[in-house]
């Protein structure tokens, strides 16, 4: 599992052998969000929403951070 980001309250992570579509997984106190890389959308819904709003932003400019750590940990490559 690699975990991208923590603050004191959110934390994204991305499951190794996970099923697609690519995707991370947005954990705060509340709850647990599945988050969609591209494009960026919650998919699922359970994480506190003022964190879910400040994760996706930070979402927002990382994604070819998080398109390539989903492609590490699921073992998948445009090669």
């Amino acid at each position: 599992m690699a975990t991208l980001i923590s603050t004191g309250a959110w934390k994204i992570k991305i499951y190794p052998n996970d099923h697609p579509p690519p995707h991370f997984h947005l954990q705060t106190a509340d709850g647990e969000s599945l988050v969609e890389i591209l494009p960026l959308r919650v998919s699922r819904n359970g994480a506190n929403k003022r964190a879910q709003k400040e994760a996706l932003e930070w979402a927002l400019h990382h994604q070819p951070l998080l398109s390539r750590v989903w492609d590490e940990q699921n073992h998948r490559s445009d090669a």
